[in-house]
């Protein structure tokens, strides 16, 4: 009786051995199935979503639907510009002509820009009109200073608008040699309008804008320390030019550029106008004792104690006596002593320019009863120096003057 029974509990022990095993495999396998369903479940869906249609995405967010188009391509092995097989919504990014223009001026030489499959304009969302408008206003945006160059930029339909008279015209015949413009804004970089300016491309810093008159634009002088003026390689023709540009102090085409000299010359400029304006304070001192005459000779009168003084300085064989303020005398070996003027009056006294003006002089033999005049330049320097005096037309004089009181 006993071995029965235990023979019953084997097998007892062994059919619930048994059933566990059949409901754990059971387990496995079905685990097995369900992670597999949703596997499957998730690359439908993925790819269904990515199947954007126009009919049914009409509310889908703009950079969503590029984004998902983007996985389109991707999917498919196609490029983002290939046509695809059934209608996807495409996202255009919004395209910053400005700051794309900028960055692409800054690659392009004066002058130029790039064509063929490296272009990086071509890289752009623009269309052809308006890629042609950008290449021309990079091509042709010499003589216009950095801040305005904005200015010169083509709208979207490829169109520039004159400054003043706001006349509109193709970007295309910006510096085309040819006056469109009625205020002569559509050639800043040639001379074909009359009373233009041209910006040269280098500018000194901390100095006010360098420009020449549009007129001077490829005339074979190197008015622009970089060049940038002479742009067409005009050459001056043989009988024109100078034997030696050095002792003219002008440059003639073809040019080179010496915008480190000027940088250098510059630099020491810098340092006079450091030096000379600890010395100032003596000029300003010496004014101190005037009353409402005091501006006569400045601002703060500071160019008084000038005025209480003459230079005498010989020139190309002429003695020159020059007493800013009161008179300036020329004279030429033993002949007679000629008043070059004595009425002063300022032209220009601020901005750190002071120009007077000595007028009424002698007449004789000016022409059309003309008075000789004599212009003093004052520059800042160390010390009280005439260091030019000039006859830049008849009976007109240009004096330049060094002084600690224009520091």
């Amino acid at each position: 009786m006993k071995k029965l029974l235990r023979k019953r509990g084997i097998w007892k022990l062994f059919i619930l051995l048994g059933c566990v095993a059949i409901v754990y495999f059971s387990f496995q396998i079905l685990s097995i199935r369900v992670l597999s369903t949703h596997h499957r479940k998730e690359r439908e869906s993925a790819h269904h979503n990515t199947e954007v249609d126009l009919e049914t995405d009409s509310k889908l967010p703009e950079k969503k639907k590029y984004l998902l188009d983007q996985n389109i391509h991707a999917r498919s092995g196609k490029l983002p510009h290939e046509p695809s097989d059934s209608k996807k919504l495409r996202f255009t990014p919004k395209v910053n002509r400005a700051s794309k223009l900028r960055q692409v001026s800054q690659k392009v030489p004066i002058g130029k820009f790039r064509t063929g499959v490296e272009d990086p304009i071509e890289d752009t969302q623009l269309n052809t009109e308006q890629i042609k408008a950008i290449k021309w206003s990079l091509h042709w945006t010499r003589g216009v200073q950095d801040i305005h160059q904005s200015l010169y930029l083509p709208d979207r339909e490829g169109l520039f608008t004159c400054l003043k008279t706001k006349k509109k015209l193709p970007a295309s015949q910006i510096n085309d040699d040819y006056c469109d413009c009625p205020d002569s804004s559509d050639e800043p970089g040639t001379s074909a309008c009359p009373n233009g300016r041209f910006y040269c491309r280098f500018q000194l810093p901390g100095s006010p804008p360098q420009s020449i008159p549009s007129s001077r634009v490829n005339d074979g002088i190197c008015d622009c320390c970089d060049t940038s003026d002479e742009w067409a390689n005009v050459t001056l023709d043989n009988d024109l030019k100078l034997p030696d540009s050095k002792t003219y102090a002008v440059y003639q085409a073809p040019c080179h550029n010496h915008c480190d000299l000027l940088l250098k010359t510059k630099g020491a400029q810098d340092k006079v106008q450091a030096l000379g304006a600890r010395l100032k304070h003596k000029y300003l001192q010496a004014a101190g004792q005037l009353g409402k005459e005091r501006e006569t000779y400045g601002a703060n009168g500071v160019f008084y104690l000038l005025s209480q003084g003459c230079a005498n300085v010989v020139m190309s064989g002429y003695k020159y006596n020059i007493c800013p303020f009161k008179k300036i005398t020329q004279q030429h070996g033993s002949e007679p002593t000629v008043n070059l003027g004595e009425k002063p009056s300022w032209i220009q006294v601020h901005s750190g320019i002071y120009q007077l003006l000595m007028s009424d002089g002698a007449g004789f033999p000016c022409p059309n009863g003309l008075k000789r005049s004599t212009v003093i330049t004052f520059q800042c320097g160390l010390q009280d120096q005439v260091t030019s005096v000039q006859e830049n037309e008849r009976c007109k004089y240009e004096v330049i003057y060094l002084t600690p009181a224009a520091c």
